[in-house]
């Protein structure tokens, strides 16, 4: 290689690595000088906002105009007419542009939906994105956050298609166990985060329901039970694989250590993070269960519209969760050896003296 390209492919890494450095240094003290903070934390804001509005304008555009708007809504609605009907709700679905979309939920989610089956089904429709989006501003709400988190790409995603995820969130964070025991007829994976957030009562009261439904309804619970690994494979396939790390091996086996390295520091943390990073066909709105426990490496990851992504930027937090706590104590201890060891040479001294 020619040593002029080398000794400027040098001068130009060196001039990068200054620049870097002065950067973050006025970075530093611009942040610790008076108003600094805020000013820093108004421009993340604006930029975090402005990063949602892209990925939303990327991953959700087209919805409204694609025949995709409140089609989660639809599924679940003809779902629950099927079965009033006396048909099996697991061949209820809705066609889009020339592709299947199929009702995959439990037993206990049709029962959610039947009382809405009295309704036609456009009402319903407009009355259940209606109630969908009053679910994304109490969510937000309820977190305490700006209202332009509503630009959360997944959460965007969610209210549009009128999936019930949206509503399931809403409840599970509600103050009444009443209200959280219905949020696994909504969405059955919202049973990990109250499990992590040990909601027992909520457990329980949604336990006895469960239980009387199949008195009540056996013949409904033995058709899901019998086709249950059909309607599996069937939503694999529909989902394309999903968004979370069940779609390969390998990414698989290192977010269960992720996640459960996570539970030993923060279990609720880990909780609502299985959702997007560990259930089977999972979709991009499932990453919305991290509004609860959210910080800036998920928000800026899980808002961007990727399959397997949601599984490696859960990965990436779960290592600085591990960083932040394991870091120190081992600084501190190093420093105590170190401090020691400078000891060490003052006490032979003093015994030879």
């Amino acid at each position: 290689m020619d040593p002029l390209v080398v000794a400027g492919g040098l001068v130009i890494g060196a001039a990068a690595v200054w620049l870097t450095v002065t950067v973050l240094k006025w970075l530093a003290d611009f942040v610790e000088a008076p108003n600094g903070r805020k000013l820093a934390h108004a421009a993340g804001s604006v930029a975090l906002c402005g990063w949602f509005a892209y990925w939303v304008r990327d991953s959700c555009w087209s919805i409204p105009t694609d025949g995709r708007l409140g089609i989660d809504g639809r599924i679940y609605y003809r779902a629950a007419q099927a079965w009033l009907d006396g048909h099996d709700p697991w061949l209820a679905g809705v066609p889009v542009s020339g592709f299947r979309f199929d009702f995959a939920g439990p037993p206990p989610t049709v029962l959610a939906f039947a009382p809405f089956a009295v309704l036609p089904e456009d009402v319903f429709n407009a009355l259940w994105l209606t109630i969908t989006v009053a679910a994304a501003v109490y969510t937000i709400h309820r977190l305490r956050r700006p209202m332009w988190w509503l630009l959360f790409p997944p959460l965007v995603q969610g209210v549009l298609v009128g999936n019930p995820q949206v509503v399931c969130l809403a409840v599970l964070l509600a103050s009444s166990d009443w209200l959280r025991s219905l949020a696994i007829p909504l969405k059955a994976y919202a049973a990990l985060p109250m499990l992590a957030e040990r909601r027992w009562r909520a457990l329980a009261i949604l336990g006895s329901a469960s239980a009387l439904s199949f008195a009540l309804w056996p013949g409904l619970w033995l058709t899901y039970l019998g086709e249950f690994g059909t309607i599996s494979a069937r939503i694999a396939a529909q989902s394309f694989g999903g968004f979370s790390a069940t779609r390969d091996t390998n990414l698989l086996v290192v977010t269960a250590a992720a996640i459960a390295i996570l539970a030993l520091i923060d279990l609720r943390s880990a909780g609502w993070l299985s959702v997007p990073a560990l259930w089977p066909s999972s979709q991009f709105f499932y990453s919305a269960f991290a509004l609860p426990v959210m910080s800036p490496i998920l928000a800026i990851g899980l808002a961007v519209d990727q399959r397997g992504l949601p599984a490696q930027v859960i990965c990436v937090y779960a290592a600085w969760r591990l960083a932040r706590r394991v870091g120190p104590a081992l600084l501190r201890d190093r420093g105590d050896s170190e401090f020691a060891g400078d000891d060490e040479p003052g006490d032979e001294q003093a015994d030879d003296g």
